[in-house]
């Protein structure tokens, strides 16, 4: 088995379209994104999103299993980068592959000088909850409004790297 990990460059557009879209199809309650409204997405959109966002790839024997994007955070995300859409296909949960993402994202911040990682998570999302505790992160004391589903309140993760301490 060949696990391979890198960064989407924008040829991979393809790729990240059909995993994110897997992604919302499987999860549809635990993202902001709707499947029904990126479907119709033009291949220029899929190119845009890849030069906006870091997106992490991961391939088993090449096939796509997992996709993650990573932002400088604005300022009102109390962090210095944002995850989101973090996805692995439901036959690879629970295999650690979280665990080797995670060490990608930590190896992005270290180039980019970021310290704090901040994520968001529906609180009724107890199995991501539970994966990203187990990743390092800590909740945060209060729900913060969405930007993407006006009227619901999402669950702030972070997590302090630097040094060793990771």
């Amino acid at each position: 088995m060949k696990i391979q990990i890198c960064q989407a460059e924008p040829k991979d557009y393809k790729r990240v379209r059909e995993l994110r879209l897997s992604a919302l199809k499987d999860s549809p309650n635990s993202f902001g994104a709707k499947y029904e409204l990126l479907k119709e997405r033009p291949d220029n959109y899929w190119q845009q999103v890849l030069k906006a966002s870091s997106w992490c790839l991961v391939s088993i024997d090449g096939v796509d299993i997992g996709l993650l994007a990573v932002d400088q955070a604005d300022k009102d995300r109390n962090s210095d980068c944002w995850l989101s859409g973090w996805w692995i296909t439901p036959t690879h949960r629970g295999q650690g592959i979280s665990k080797l993402m995670a060490q990608w994202v930590y190896e992005l911040c270290q180039k980019n000088d970021w310290q704090k990682i901040g994520l968001g998570v529906w609180p009724d999302n107890k199995a991501a909850i539970a994966v990203y505790l187990k990743l390092g992160f800590e909740l945060a004391e209060t729900l913060i409004p969405s930007r993407s589903i006006p009227g619901l309140m999402y669950q702030p993760m972070y997590k302090s790297i630097g040094g060793d301490s990771k």
